[in-house]
């Protein structure tokens, strides 16, 4: 009998409320239409009473207004699915949604906002003017570049001594010294590019996105692509640092700021072991054991033992 009985209306309108899965504001059901699409902070509107919903779509209603009134003149993509950032100069708006379906913003209504390298700051911007700081990635991976090309060359060593043994062997590639770990392991200086929006807004007092930064190829690390995918990513980022003020604070200084110090160089690791010296010293050493074998000095398995050390795999 429960599940047929009369529900009570809908607090707000007073219609019907339809449906087994509900909306529920303040502990009661509410009807479709006027719970509507709903944007706001995790969470809030599960704290919400019935008054403060019905304030809240009061507001939904002015902001719909703006919405009508939304001429887009630029879109920036901002990390996975939907982020986008849609700006109307004319009118200084912007909305975080493609579609614009989300909160319209005034420009008038951002305080402030930061975009930076996981804790590091990027870009800076209030009514104090845009702060523009000059990272110290670039001249990390710089740095990294000898080390990293000295991994790559002692990868591409031990994949043409495997097929030199090989052949030494039977003459076929049988791989009889066994396989190494071809993953090379680089940590990049930092992990994401986070953007906090703060507003003097009713609803909203911060907006955070993130969006990852550039990785090294697992496979082929290269210090000039990350710096390429870096680059790219941080044009990206001077350009919707630069809508937000011209939105928020247009008109306002734009000061670059030297680089604090960058941090300390990340560990390049990798699972394979160092290469032998030279090539020659190797296949000397190899072929000097392949004839203790031969000879019956040393077993089969001493042999490979003693190949998989000088290959240093």
């Amino acid at each position: 009998m429960g599940l047929f009985a009369k529900r009570p209306p809908c607090p707000i309108c007073g219609g019907k409320v339809k449906g087994l899965l509900t909306w529920k504001v303040g502990g009661e059901k509410v009807c479709d239409d006027c719970y509507g699409f709903v944007d706001l902070p995790d969470k809030m509107v599960d704290t919400m009473s019935i008054e403060e919903f019905k304030q809240y779509m009061v507001f939904r209603d002015e902001n719909d207004v703006l919405r009508q009134e939304f001429q887009e003149t630029q879109r920036i993509d901002f990390g996975w699915l939907d982020t986008k950032f849609l700006f109307d100069m004319p009118h200084r708006y912007l909305c975080m949604d493609k579609h614009l379906k989300k909160t319209i913003f005034e420009g008038g209504q951002i305080k402030s906002f930061v975009i930076r390298e996981d804790s590091m700051p990027l870009y800076e911007g209030s009514a104090n003017g845009l702060r523009k700081h000059e990272s110290g990635v670039p001249a990390q991976v710089a740095a990294m570049a000898p080390q990293i090309q000295q991994i790559v060359s002692q990868k591409q060593f031990q994949r043409n001594m495997e097929r030199l043994v090989d052949q030494m062997d039977d003459g076929k590639r049988n791989h009889s010294t066994g396989y190494y770990n071809d993953f090379v392991d680089i940590a990049a200086p930092f992990k994401n590019f986070i953007l906090e929006i703060r507003f003097d807004h009713p609803y909203w007092k911060t907006f955070t996105a993130d969006t990852p930064g550039p990785t090294f190829d697992s496979t082929e690390p290269n210090a000039g692509d990350y710096l390429n995918a870096y680059r790219e990513k941080v044009q990206t980022l001077d350009q919707l640092a630069t809508a937000l003020m011209a939105i928020a604070f247009p008109g306002a200084k734009v000061e670059q700021v030297a680089a604090a110090g960058a941090p300390g160089q990340p560990a390049v690791t990798r699972t394979a072991a160092a290469a032998p010296a030279t090539s020659e010293d190797a296949i000397e050493a190899i072929q000097k054991f392949k004839r203790l074998y031969e000879e019956g000095v040393i077993t089969e398995e001493e042999f490979a033992a003693k190949k998989r050390q000088l290959l240093g795999i």
